[in-house]
């Protein structure tokens, strides 16, 4: 999944030469966390409620407080590249630019909701877990197995804190019985599994 699939298109700028009581009020109008700056149409900075909670008086140009330079991402970067920068810098939302142009915004809640849509837990699915074989063979195994049984595999991971140990995954199949069938035929013992339920 790439950046451009879950950015905010409708951007909310501010120019760098307003007031902080202006971008103090868009922030709380929009109710949004990071305002990006700009100065003829250009990115110049970002401007958080951070920046703001000790910025006096009301009015003090914004570019006098704004983070100047920020960091951005482009449109074709993928979504886990930009959980890497948040994560990394620990802030909560990047300007998109391409071509020297801003086009959105990406956040963490933008994050976040890709990575539930991704890990398939708003879909009927079920998380299991297995432990068996060989471990240099084991992941190719588990999807062959779930591809008979026809399921669709949304994740996989193998924790070696467990002892033996487990792969843990999420699938989405009509028949989980299948999927069991399967990975059992393989040589694996399936250790739980739980039905998750959208909400």
């Amino acid at each position: 999944m790439l950046v451009r699939d879950r950015m905010t298109r409708d951007l909310i700028t501010i120019d760098a030469a307003r007031p902080i009581g202006d971008a103090a009020r868009l922030l709380a109008r929009h109710r949004i966390r990071q305002l990006p700056v700009v100065r003829d149409g250009q990115l110049v900075g970002i401007i958080t409620h951070r920046d703001l909670r000790s910025a006096k008086p009301p009015t003090r140009p914004v570019a006098s407080v704004m983070t100047a330079k920020p960091f951005t991402i482009g449109p074709d970067a993928a979504i886990d590249e930009a959980a890497r920068l948040m994560r990394t810098y620990k802030i909560g939302g990047v300007p998109v630019v391409e071509r020297r142009q801003m086009v959105g915004i990406i956040t963490v809640a933008d994050v976040l909701d890709a990575f539930v849509g991704l890990s398939g837990v708003n879909e009927r699915t079920y998380r299991l877990a297995v432990t068996g074989g060989a471990a240099a063979t084991a992941v190719a195994r588990v999807r062959r197995a779930v591809e008979r049984a026809r399921g669709e595999l949304k994740w996989l991971h193998r924790d070696v804190r467990m002892r033996p140990a487990q792969l843990h995954m999420r699938v989405k199949v009509r028949r989980v019985d299948d999927v069991i069938e399967a990975l059992e035929a393989t040589g694996f013992e399936v250790v739980s599994v739980v039905a998750a339920r959208p909400r």
